[in-house]
């Protein structure tokens, strides 16, 4: 009777484990498909921020002719972009 009673107790554990690794097989999945779906929003957020760099740059040549106060305005601008950018980073990396 003892061996009919371990019995049934490593078959209910054997069934619990199953259930586990069943239930940590689709959090993999889940979490897999998560990572790959931020890898690609931080691939367009980089690929967003070299272009921000690239218009920085090209807006860095143009203000060489203007006044203090566009000059000023461009700044606030690119500073705003900047910041934006940055949140989307850090959003991504939590």
């Amino acid at each position: 009777m003892s061996n009919t009673a371990d019995i049934q107790r490593i078959k209910q554990k054997l069934k619990q484990l199953i259930e586990q690794q069943h239930a940590l097989q689709n959090e993999k999945r889940r979490l897999t498909d998560e990572i790959e779906k931020l890898k690609g929003a931080l691939t367009d957020q980089r690929s967003q921020n070299q272009g921000l760099t690239d218009q920085l740059s090209a807006a860095m040549v143009r203000t060489t002719g203007l006044s203090q106060e566009e000059k000023s305005a461009i700044e606030k601008k690119i500073n705003h972009y900047i910041k934006e950018i940055d949140r989307c980073i850090s959003q991504l990396g939590n």
